[in-house]
């Protein structure tokens, strides 16, 4: 069982808290006259709190200009967050009045049927800027350019749906074994694949009915004591855990032929 937090006795944690490792005082060792060895993860436990909005992914900065008092432009960078469409819209509610404007200045909803944002304006003539660097507007669905209101409460809907999905299910990789789970033709060490199934800021919590088991011929005849494991996205990318410890229980079998006969090249 192995968790990320350095309370528990992980080492070298990443910054963002995606990778660490672990020391074992007792290496696990299988034996050399071992017939086949497997590996499956049991059981594992990640919050669903990794950022879709963050300074690493160019993706947090918002830019307006508006003619109501307060007037002028203004340029705010998110802070790093797993945001949904609501989330979105209510932060910047809530810097628009910490600033003196309307809560409503302008509000972001969404269209169910095409998946599409929709940015309202209150009053004519004020824009967002979606060319700056570091735009928010991938996540929105918008494409590079300003939009200004022709009239008050016109609404603009994105040019592509939104894509607020940044990560559709998380992978565990570890260096215990070589190749691990193939995710298409890639083989990285994978030893789980973990699905979300929580709503963001929940606990995901797996316990497969079926235990996806592998092939680990490496570890026969071999011991391993300094264990490396990473989370990541689908797309194989760290996945930051914004603070938040996750934990993954491993079971590795093996058999032993005990018989005097020809060993099978692997018993049922």
């Amino acid at each position: 069982m192995f968790n990320s937090d350095a309370a528990a006795g992980a080492t070298n944690v990443s910054p963002d808290g995606s990778m660490f490792q672990v020391s074992l005082n007792s290496p696990i060792k299988i034996p050399k006259d071992a017939v086949d060895c497997t590996v499956g993860v049991l059981q594992a436990s990640v919050w669903n709190t990794s950022p879709n909005i963050a300074a690493d992914y160019k993706n947090n900065a918002f830019e307006f200009t508006t003619s109501v008092a307060p007037a002028g432009t203004y340029s705010w960078v998110l802070p790093d967050g797993l945001y949904s469409l609501d989330g979105l819209n209510s932060y910047l509610a809530g810097q628009f009045v910490n600033t003196g404007l309307p809560s409503n200045l302008i509000t972001i909803s969404g269209d169910s049927a095409t998946q599409k944002s929709i940015v309202t304006f209150l009053t004519s003539g004020d824009s967002i800027n979606w060319a700056i660097v570091n735009s928010v507007r991938g996540v929105l669905g918008f494409a590079a350019g300003v939009i200004t209101a022709p009239s008050a409460n016109y609404r603009f809907f994105s040019d592509s749906p939104a894509q607020f999905n940044r990560i559709n299910s998380y992978l565990i990789a570890s260096n215990l074994v070589a190749s691990g789970i193939p995710v298409n033709n890639v083989s990285r060490g994978i030893i789980s694949t973990i699905p979300i199934d929580v709503s963001p800021g929940s606990q995901v919590n797996y316990s497969p009915t079926n235990v996806i088991w592998f092939d680990a011929p490496d570890l026969i005849g071999t011991q391993r004591s300094n264990l490396q494991f990473s989370l990541l996205d689908q797309n194989l990318r760290a996945t930051p855990t914004a603070g938040d410890a996750y934990s993954v229980t491993v079971m590795i079998r093996y058999h032993s032929y005990l018989g005097t006969g020809v060993i099978p090249v692997k018993p049922a």
